[in-house]
């Protein structure tokens, strides 16, 4: 049974789940139905294909996404892969016929290590040691050099996407219960300090293999375990070579013999756990190009963990030394804004003790300057620091630019700038976040006032719709001194301002933060006529926020 739980959009918090071999994702859907009006009535399908889902787009308008990837062939899922459909996003959550627990949620006694009591012994019938040598597979059968190749492709993306260590050995054990035959699989963590071998990871081929444990654990050798950690070797083991009931021709089913494969997760010189895998023997006996397919896993798996820590350790420090760089940076800014209050309420206190109106004036105009660029300055560090889904609701773009120009004609004036509005009449409404677009228009209109200079400084602001790409595009240029080359590439980077001490440097990243969680795009023109001109095109359906590269090129003409 697939499982489908919808993370964002009108059916937020709704779970579908589906048996059938084909399912239709859509509005019109009766086996996984969503009410979003963005997608199409059938949006997408499940299929089952070789024991996993498979996702398909049917030819929907606003297309499907994987992992914010448009899928144009059929996908096959992971366990934990987002969906995006329109305006919604779905998990994947795997299929529920595959039972599995992970870090706090394993049962207490679910696992146990056998001392050699509880159970048959278990020999060793093969190792491969677990090093570089152990991923090239030496000339395999054609169907494990498959299986092998598909892999060593799907860990190359997992090591990738730097997941966190509980989530990779979910994705590594996917892998694994897709390409090789396993009933029950665990993956041991080794504690830090008490060099304890843990169970992170449990998965169960069915519910009908976790039913046979019937109330008793998984006995995992603690023999093979040990000999895997310390040898640093990938082990196949089986209780049946030398159990002498097995010899004497008794019933192996009666008897409950397994198939065992133990690979060490490596990681330079330190062993970070050991994956365990094992089977019926009735069912199936592992062989030792499995166990060398199992134990390059493994090292791989080892790897990727080392990987992400190393990479996580190195971002810890970077967020430090960026949160003292902004601390500083808006601890000094902060510091001329009171700094410009207390002036005026000087100047005004002065001008209330003479009873001097004039001076009361200009005393007050300097406060209420220094207000607003407090007001701003929270404005953008809310709009920045958060994650923010935003409101859709129809918007008329024109009306907003019409707002903003009447919200700063004053600041205009007193400057003696010119503010033009180019708006075409056939732009149309569209699904979009009235607040953030606004947002995103005075943040640009602001900025191009304080560029330009006092006196003959003309800003033009447009509006175009292009029908052919289903996008409105918003354009705002001044004649100004434009924006310096080696600026260029960090316009949009927080807190990089060419206003010296008069900016904060949040207004043009905000404003493409919010244009991007709208699934549009903004950049930066550079007119043959001089000045600066900044571009933004928002589609007049919901897209999936877009992410692109700081330095993307110009786009088409607003």
């Amino acid at each position: 049974m697939a499982t489908l739980i919808v993370l964002q959009g009108p059916d937020k918090g709704r779970t579908l789940r589906t048996a059938d071999d084909v399912a239709v994702i859509g509005r019109g859907s009766d086996q996984l139905p969503l009410t979003d009006q963005t997608i199409s009535r059938r949006h997408a399908e499940l299929r089952v294909a070789d024991g996993s889902w498979m996702l398909v787009d049917l030819n929907s308008a606003n297309g499907t996404y994987v992992n914010g990837v448009r899928i144009a062939k059929p996908t096959r899922l992971k366990h934990g892969d987002q969906i995006r459909l329109g305006g919604t996003l779905l998990a994947y959550t795997g299929d529920e016929a595959m039972q599995q627990f992970s870090g706090s949620a394993i049962p207490r006694d679910l696992v146990t290590l056998d001392a050699g009591s509880l159970t048959l012994d278990a020999a060793v019938v093969a190792s491969v040691p677990s090093n570089d040598d152990s991923v090239v597979l030496a000339a395999p059968e054609t169907a494990y050099a498959v299986k092998a190749w598909n892999m060593m492709r799907e860990l190359t993306e997992v090591i990738g996407s730097l997941l966190p260590t509980d989530q990779l050995l979910q994705r590594v054990m996917d892998i694994i219960f897709r390409e090789v035959e396993v009933e029950r699989g665990v993956v041991f963590v080794r504690d830090e300090e008490t060099d304890d071998l843990m169970p992170e990871v449990v998965r169960f081929r069915d519910q009908a293999a976790e039913r046979e444990l019937d109330g008793k654990t998984i006995i995992a050798s603690r023999t093979i375990l040990n000999h895997a950690v310390q040898s640093r070797e990938g082990v196949l083991s089986s209780n049946a070579v030398t159990d002498a009931r097995f010899r004497s021709g008794k019933s192996v089913q009666n008897l409950g013999l397994r198939s065992v494969i133990c690979a060490p997760i490596v990681a330079r010189e330190h062993v970070l756990g050991v994956i365990h895998l094992d089977c019926s023997v009735t069912r199936h006996t592992y062989n030792e190009y499995e166990l060398r397919l199992v134990t390059a896993v493994g090292y791989q798996a080892g790897l990727a963990i080392e990987n992400a820590r190393l990479v996580q350790q190195h971002m810890q420090r970077e967020r430090l030394a960026a949160a003292g760089e902004t601390v500083a940076y808006l601890s000094h800014y902060i510091k001329n804004l009171l700094q410009g209050m207390r002036s005026g309420a000087d100047i005004l206190q002065r001008g209330l003790d003479k009873r001097e109106l004039p001076t009361v004036t200009q005393g007050w105009q300097i406060v209420e300057r220094n207000l607003d660029r407090s007001y701003n300055l929270m404005l953008n560090m809310l709009a920045f620091s958060k994650q923010r889904e935003p409101r859709l609701e129809p918007v008329q773009v024109n009306r907003v630019v019409d707002d903003v120009i009447g919200l700063v004609q004053k600041q205009a004036d007193d400057k003696h700038v010119v503010l033009l509005a180019d708006l075409d009449e056939h732009v149309p409404s569209a699904p979009l976040d009235y607040d953030g677009v606004h947002q995103v228009v005075l943040n640009i209109v602001t900025n191009a006032i304080d560029a330009v200079a006092k006196g003959n400084g003309i800003i033009n602001v447009r509006t175009r719709f292009a029908a052919d790409r289903r996008e409105i595009l918003l354009a705002v240029a001044d004649n100004g001194p434009g924006v310096a080359a080696d600026m260029r590439a960090q316009v949009f980077e927080p807190f990089r301002s060419s206003k010296g001490q008069g900016g904060t440097g949040l207004g043009l990243a905000v404003a493409r933060k919010i244009v991007r969680e709208l699934g549009g795009d903004i950049e930066l023109a550079d007119p043959p006529d001089g000045g600066a001109e900044f571009r933004v095109r928002l589609p007049i359906v919901p897209q999936p926020p877009h992410v692109k590269g700081d330095t993307d090129g110009p786009g088409p003409e607003a």
